[in-house]
């Protein structure tokens, strides 16, 4: 989503397997069948990416050292900021980490079962057979649908303008009962301490870190998991119009209204954002009942500052900037409502929305521009949650981009090319769980209100939704 519009996607077989799928060809992309929910499975590895260490003003010229990491989740158990690009309105935000001994566990249907109150949480619940997805290689495509070159674990690179996508598209028809599902593990006794004090802290719109930092470590920095019978899900950080906890809004508009800077050699940095999104301001504001207009963003922090290290190092960041953390761990959901209506107003990225996460050490340095300033380009991560990949779209892709199945650069990862509908009249309520304990990630819609807490039984229920698979390699 940030960079490129060659995204380098992942499917089971070889090209004939494309060609045998019932997917539509449009605007460079293929789009197989609408669904309620994606389910990446086997996600982290061990890998490394370049991290900056410095910014130089004089010479214009970043420099990097190669982080390694490791295990279940990595490198997307780092700290991750939440972006957001127009045309969209936000009504809800929310970030939950499970309650002090929380399980969760797949309830499989049996014949007996009454499947209600599962079905009730699926928007647009499917026939009884969905299209089911493994991701284990790499396919890339021109233009009219011919193989260019297919890997299972090697890095390719192409420059040729011919290679305009990547597909997806191995889908076999399966049960519903079949498609992938699973477990909600818990966080450690320390993140859910944190997180039960966030949900009584400060709720004023200013959101600073001060009044929640403390409250917020979960959020921003837990990185382990446990499993044993518990309660649910506590809620860290919440936005609503006009009305943060824990949650800090800012833009690319750094030097402009008192906070961030700007440079000739990188542009402006990242600043507070204004109540209307697309302004700087000079310290913390809710973002009010907006619509944002098109190839505009915003992004979402915790409310803690990376001067308060006790949760965790947000490494090098540009300096002189609002510098926050993002929200971290291995286990971790979060919680949208949206609305993505059609504008035309921009001539770049036009009635293009998106919403992503980022490695939270990208946007702190340079999020657009010089590959050297940020660690993207080498496969820190990035997860495409509900992006729109041409003009006027109504079909919402997901996608995970990081080194897996590759070299360490970002075009590994994976996806599939089945879609959610835009919500373009009505909002859509939609979840996004990391699972630590089966190194899972669920991005699917879902219906209920978004509580200070949540129970194991309606996340459970959310995560037996039934939708597309995607197993990335190792």
């Amino acid at each position: 989503m940030k960079f490129s519009n060659l995204a380098a996607f992942s499917t089971l077989a070889a090209f004939t397997s494309v060609a045998s799928a019932d997917c539509d060809y449009v605007s460079g992309n293929y789009y197989c069948s609408e669904t309620d929910a994606v389910v990446y499975s086997n996600v982290g590895y061990s890998g490394s990416f370049m991290d900056v260490t410095n910014m130089d003003e004089s010479t214009c010229a970043c420099t990097q050292e190669k982080v390694t990491f490791s295990g279940a989740m990595a490198p997307l158990d780092q700290e991750l900021s939440v972006h957001f690009r127009g045309p969209l309105k936000l009504l809800q935000f929310g970030v939950y980490y499970p309650s002090e001994g929380t399980s969760l566990k797949k309830r499989d249907a049996t014949a007996s079962e009454d499947c209600s109150t599962v079905i009730q949480h699926q928007h647009r619940k499917r026939e009884a057979a969905v299209a089911v997805v493994e991701v284990t290689s790499t396919v890339y495509v021109d233009g009219d649908g011919e193989l260019v070159s297919a890997t299972t674990g090697s890095a390719v690179g192409f420059s040729d303008s011919a290679v305009s996508t990547a597909v997806v598209v191995t889908s076999s028809l399966a049960p519903a009962s079949s498609a992938a599902t699973s477990t909600a593990a818990a966080a450690s006794s320390a993140a859910a301490s944190s997180a039960a004090a966030s949900s009584s802290a400060a709720s004023s719109a200013a959101a600073s870190s001060s009044a929640s930092s403390s409250a917020s470590s979960s959020a921003a920095s837990s990185s382990s998991s446990s499993g044993a019978s518990g309660s649910g899900w506590q809620r860290v950080s919440y936005y609503s119009p006009g009305s943060t906890t824990n949650c800090t809004f800012m833009n690319n508009e750094g030097g402009t209204a008192g906070s961030g800077v700007w440079s000739s050699c990188f542009g402006n940095s990242i600043s507070f954002a204004a109540s209307d999104g697309v302004s700087g301001a000079s310290s913390a504001q809710a973002l009010d009942e907006v619509t944002l207009a098109s190839d505009k963003e915003y992004m979402i922090f915790s409310g803690v500052d990376c001067s308060d290290d006790s949760i965790g190092d947000c490494g090098y960041y540009r300096g002189d900037i609002p510098a926050y953390h993002g929200f971290g761990g291995k286990t971790k959901m979060f919680v949208f409502e949206f609305l993505m209506p059609h504008d035309y107003s921009s001539s770049t990225n036009e009635d293009m929305p998106a919403i992503w996460m980022l490695n939270a050490k990208i946007p702190r340095t340079l999020q657009y521009g010089d590959s050297t300033c940020s660690c993207w380009s080498t496969g820190c991560g990035e997860v495409d949650l509900f992006e729109i990949l041409s003009s006027g779209s109504e079909k919402l892709i997901t996608h995970i981009h990081d080194g897996q199945g590759n070299d360490g650069t970002s075009t590994g990862g994976g996806g599939t090319q089945d879609y959610f509908a835009r919500p373009t009249s009505s909002s859509l309520k939609a979840a996004v769980i990391f699972d630590g304990s089966d190194e899972s990630i669920h991005v699917l819609e879902v219906s209920g209100d978004f509580g200070s807490t949540l129970s194991a039984a309606t996340v459970e229920e959310w995560l037996n939704t039934s939708g597309s698979s995607a197993a990335l390699s190792s």
